[in-house]
């Protein structure tokens, strides 16, 4: 049987049909917007099959000093132009997310920083039947930062976490413009990790952290209706003393049946300590069920146990480990890998459910300089200076319905050191193929990690620039996302050299649409 991600095709322009990208052809189906890296700032939105947007925020201050100009362009399903168009938005909101429905793409925009008895939040509409943009705006408590974003029947649903700790839940009708907020009350401080939705019951399922003297307290699933009106609060409990849980996320809750997902770290028995600010480092992942508001168990997971793990790792650091890990499992305790992960939501594949993480740690360089003291004598002087985060790999686990590891696998990621932590892999599922993949250095990089036929090492294939004798100098930026159906969009920023085009050198934003066949 053909399997589905065995080929990468780019698709190209006036032949009617996809090509596969090794045959060179001429005009692939790509854009490049000239990119000012000082200036601009390119954002990409998909909008199904309909489309996608371009835009980014200009320099250009409105006839009222509290607005600024946005640049627009939407490119239908072939990569062609259909129009341009400019927006006055509040001056200082930033692009935060989007989310879509049948009819038309929302683009939330918040200023988070300035306190504003005005309106500081906007949701952007664009109607794709009509071709319009209608604005909706709105006041949010500033040094808010949304964690979630969703349209649900005529309702965008905002969650914001704020540095008073004091999370809320946004309602926006928007048929009326009407804004309802709700803050949860606990005790403690609180911050939202995640929202989800049932789609069977249509509640929202929030997972909420709780702090008590700064020290985690619990980890609260909040069970809410479109209201806000919280109908069931569940406490996660670790059940054992020196496990303490970071992030968690729903994985099914269908019926009376929650199945919970996530990352936990030890108290004790810890390789290296995080003391860079990103979060507690995770030991393992773990596995919790909940019916009728109890929980029947929860399962620990430990990083040690997986092969993927240790493909990061030299040879002598994985014996020192297993050797560690064992003698530590003689006297009844456990011994930990510790990472900084970000932490996707719970993929759907068949019957099961797989967890995935990005797993990166900071990356430093000493830096040694010479200074004369009095008499002249030369005196080395060393610092450290902060590289960014270097990205290891992706870590996938799929478990059973019941909870239990069925077996687990992940992706090399390969030269990504960035000063921003963005989530860089994908995943994509058709029928009985899971993918993961990501784009770096003007390749798309992926992996079949689930199904009949996984393939056991990183495959990859180049990028088709836009003309002959384009050599890539720089690539930075790159992401790839799923678009519609089994087409793919991906995009960055490219310092390109072609001595057979017009100046030679150009720097671009550029997109590319591909499909997996």
């Amino acid at each position: 049987m053909k399997t589905f991600f065995r080929n990468i095709i780019i698709l190209f322009i006036g032949t009617g049909l996809s090509i596969h990208a090794q045959a060179q052809q001429e005009n692939p189906v790509r854009v490049e917007l000239n990119a000012n890296l000082d200036m601009e700032d390119y954002n990409l939105v998909p909008c199904g099959g309909n489309g996608l947007l371009v835009f980014f925020e200009s320099e250009i201050k409105g006839n009222s000093l509290d607005t600024r100009m946005w640049h627009f362009a939407y490119y239908d399903k072939h990569l062609q132009q259909q129009w341009l168009a400019d927006t006055l938005l509040i001056d200082g909101v930033k692009f935060l997310g989007s989310a879509s429905d049948d009819h038309h793409t929302y683009l939330l925009f918040i200023d988070t920083d300035k306190v504003r008895s005005v309106n500081n939040l906007q949701i952007l509409r664009f109607d794709y039947d009509q071709n319009y943009f209608s604005l909706i705006n709105g006041l949010v408590p500033e040094k808010s930062t949304p964690v979630y974003f969703d349209i649900i029947e005529d309702q965008a649903i905002i969650a914001l976490n704020n540095n008073s700790f004091e999370p809320i839940i946004v309602f926006i009708d928007l048929r009326n413009g009407f804004l309802d907020t709700k803050k949860p009350e606990f005790e403690g401080l609180n911050m939202i990790q995640y929202i989800s939705k049932d789609d069977d019951s249509k509640d929202l399922f929030a997972i909420v952290e709780n702090y008590l003297g700064k020290k985690q307290n619990a980890i609260l699933i909040l069970q809410f209706d479109m209201h806000g009106q919280i109908k069931n609060t569940i406490r996660i409990n670790p059940a054992i003393a020196d496990k303490v849980l970071n992030a968690a996320r729903i994985a099914n809750s269908r019926g009376d049946t929650l199945l919970i997902l996530g990352t936990y770290h030890n108290t004790a028995s810890k390789i290296n300590g995080n003391e860079e600010g990103t979060g507690p480092e995770s030991a393992g992942y773990f596995a919790s069920m909940f019916v009728d508001g109890k929980e029947l168990f929860i399962h620990y997971y430990n990083f040690l146990e997986f092969e993927e793990m240790y493909r990061s790792l030299s040879s002598k650091t994985v014996a020192d480990l297993r050797r560690k890990a064992e003698k530590q499992k003689n006297k009844g305790e456990e011994y930990s890998l510790d990472y900084d992960l970000l932490l996707h939501n719970v993929v759907r594949f068949g019957n099961e459910y797989v967890l995935l993480a990005e797993a990166f740690y900071p990356e430093y360089r000493t830096v040694t300089s010479m200074y004369y003291d009095y008499y002249g004598r030369a005196i080395p002087q060393s610092y450290t200076v902060f590289d960014g985060y270097k990205y290891i790999s992706g870590i996938a686990a799929s478990f059973s319905p019941e909870g239990e590891l069925l077996w687990d696998n992940g992706i090399e990621i390969l030269n990504i050191l960035t000063f921003n932590l963005n989530k860089y892999v994908s995943t994509y599922v058709n029928n009985d193929e899971l993918a993961l993949f990501y784009s770096n250095e003007n390749r798309i990089n992926y992996k079949i990690i689930g199904g009949e036929n996984p393939v056991s090492s990183l495959q990859n294939i180049s990028l088709e620039s836009k003309y002959k004798g384009d050599k890539i100098m720089e690539d930075f930026g790159s992401k790839m996302i799923h678009w519609y159906g089994n087409y793919f969009i991906c995009y960055g920023y490219q310092k390109i050299r072609n001595n057979r085009v017009s100046g030679g050198k150009r720097t671009v934003f550029y997109f590319n649409k591909l499909a997996f066949n």
